[in-house]
């Protein structure tokens, strides 16, 4: 049993047609993610503790290091359109998670395809390791409706994509897991020497 290691691909910004909405306040991948129905780990950092209040689940001090979100994308457009959700932002917030990502950067997506839904599982291996801690009780688990779970993790430090993987694979045989950076466009812009945004 082993889980797929890819390398992150080359940057295709014709395929970017379909999860951004141009230059301006959005973020990318730095590969095209599929449509296939899937789980995935939002990694998103804040780089100053804040005060935020996270929907109706009120307000929360939210400390300098990393986020790691849980999510599963079983709807129209799978992981394609719900990741891509989550990195275009929206004045309107939906889900927990784009309550957050109004103040924290996002900066990469770890994700698999399956039929199965493992994302109760993942953050149920999350919650138990000792690297990551619960920062905000039923975040993103709102099904929970008579416990604390979480499906949003802290870590001081940038959490380990191979870390991740390795455990992975002792746990479900056969299933692939893969990472993409996510990049401001600024950045791309000067890694392809192409215009940044417009003032």
């Amino acid at each position: 049993m082993a889980l797929a290691w890819n390398r992150q691909p080359v940057l295709d910004l014709d395929k970017f047609a379909l999860l951004t909405r141009g230059w301006t306040g959005d973020n990318l991948l730095e590969m095209e993610l599929p449509e296939a129905k899937g789980t995935y780990i939002l990694i998103a950092s804040v780089a100053h503790m804040r005060r935020w209040e996270i929907g109706r689940l009120g307000k929360f001090d939210l400390i300098a290091g990393f986020y790691a979100y849980v999510g599963s994308a079983f709807g129209a457009g799978g992981l394609r359109a719900r990741v891509g959700h989550h990195l275009a932002g929206t004045a309107k917030p939906h889900w927990h998670i784009d309550y957050l990502l109004q103040v924290a950067s996002p900066v990469e997506v770890w994700h698999s395809i399956a039929d199965r839904k493992l994302e109760h599982h993942w953050a149920e291996f999350l919650e138990g390791a000792p690297r990551f801690r619960v920062p905000i009780p039923r975040f993103g688990a709102s099904d929970y409706h008579r416990g604390r779970r979480s499906h949003l993790f802290y870590s001081p430090r940038r959490p380990a994509f191979r870390w991740f993987r390795q455990q992975m694979m002792d746990t479900f045989a056969g299933l692939e897991i893969e990472r993409s950076t996510v990049r401001s466009p600024s950045a791309l812009a000067e890694a392809h020497s192409l215009p940044g945004p417009r003032p």
